[in-house]
């Protein structure tokens, strides 16, 4: 509860600046409030967010309202969760548990694994297949936005220490930016929450997937082999990030920027994972996400 509350009152704090979000080169402008309360559903108290980050924007399908609420569910699990509503089609596109790792000090990385499970009137394989689709496709969106996503689909927003009230690996302000972002992106991929976004392409799934099926194209559609394979030795471990960003000042060792110099701080493998490189503290760097584009499968030290 306590962790929560810290969490809950950095936030309440925070500002959208402009009330502009910003999705790579795009940006959507926000208004803030919404026309009457969005109703969170499995609580088990009160928003902790107190209304406090309520917006509306618009798309070509109508006017959206956004609902950002900070409580327990029925889980006993506190989250944070992003609400939206268009018309009379209401629901919850995104959220992140606040589950703090012991072994790091606890500090809470707020992560979220990125899938779809929404079911569809298709046979149960190509169902399957059109949401493996949507998860591959979101994911990249989200890293071509300068975002941290694992080999794993774990989309990583944030380090927060909650004795200090503060991000390690970014700021506030940016990783309001990128929830928000995150969120609406999730909802325009969903297909079931009313509306979609002009700034990326539509997904339509059932002209999309099903002619490849029909055609026994199924290949096209599968995931990438690399994601089908977990590679559990190239994934970061958590404890490992925070020992890095302690270890590097919290700093890209590249540029020498941080979380108040307006950028995201990733942990990168110095020698590529595909070139060979080990997930060990020697191998590990941490680089803001510009640089870490940048640098794609080069040896940069």
């Amino acid at each position: 509860m306590r962790d929560a509350e810290s969490f809950a009152y950095v936030l309440k704090e925070t500002e959208i600046k402009n009330n502009v979000i910003q999705f790579g080169n795009f940006h959507l402008n926000l208004k803030k409030g919404v026309d009457s309360i969005i109703n969170y559903n499995n609580a088990n108290g009160v928003d902790l967010l107190n209304n406090k980050h309520e917006y509306t924007f618009n798309t070509y399908k109508g006017k959206v309202e956004l609902s950002l609420q900070l409580y327990e569910n029925i889980s006993y699990h506190y989250r944070l969760f992003a609400f939206t509503r268009i018309g009379n089609i209401q629901g919850m596109t995104f959220s992140i548990n606040l589950t703090t790792q012991k072994e790091s000090n606890n500090v809470i990385y707020l992560i979220q694994k990125i899938k779809f499970s929404e079911q569809s009137f298709d046979e149960k394989e190509i169902s399957v297949l059109k949401r493996r689709q949507k998860q591959v496709l979101l994911c990249e969106i989200y890293r071509k936005i300068g975002l941290e996503v694992t080999e794993n689909n774990d989309l990583i927003l944030g380090i927060f220490d909650p004795i200090e009230k503060k991000f390690i690996n970014t700021s506030a302000e940016i990783f309001m930016n990128n929830f928000i972002a995150a969120s609406i992106l999730k909802g325009h991929f969903q297909g079931n929450k009313g509306y979609e976004l002009d700034i990326i392409p539509n997904y339509h799934s059932n002209s999309f997937l099903t002619s490849r099926i029909e055609n026994n194209d199924v290949e096209e559609v599968k995931l990438p082999e690399k994601i089908l394979t977990q590679k559990k030795n190239r994934i970061i471990p958590l404890a490992f990030r925070y020992q890095i960003l302690k270890r590097d000042n919290s700093k890209c060792v590249v540029c020498g920027r941080g979380a108040n110099d307006g950028v995201i701080l990733h942990i990168d493998h110095k020698i590529p994972f595909s070139l060979g490189g080990l997930t060990v503290l020697d191998n590990l760097q941490t680089l803001c996400s510009e640089c870490n584009i940048s640098k794609s499968n080069r040896f940069v030290d």
